[in-house]
């Protein structure tokens, strides 16, 4: 699951590459998702903001976050 969610950060870096502020809020999610075990040690609100961020689908951020502090 977190190899798709940093998919999808890369293709939204090559999106935004003209917004700077999107591409930094990019490069920062991309700097947190590489840590190990993120999801685990963050609060649920942050990682709900960074899947929000990601463009997951309202309805599937709870889905998402679930599968991603189950292992």
């Amino acid at each position: 699951m977190i190899d798709k969610l940093k998919e999808m950060n890369n293709k939204l870096i090559l999106i935004n590459k003209d917004d700077e502020i999107e591409l930094r809020k990019q490069h920062l999610i991309r700097e947190i998702l590489n840590k190990k075990d993120v999801f685990l040690n963050i609060k649920i609100e942050y990682a709900y903001s960074i899947l929000r961020d990601l463009k997951i689908e309202e309805e599937n951020i709870e889905k998402v976050y679930l599968k991603l502090i189950d292992g």
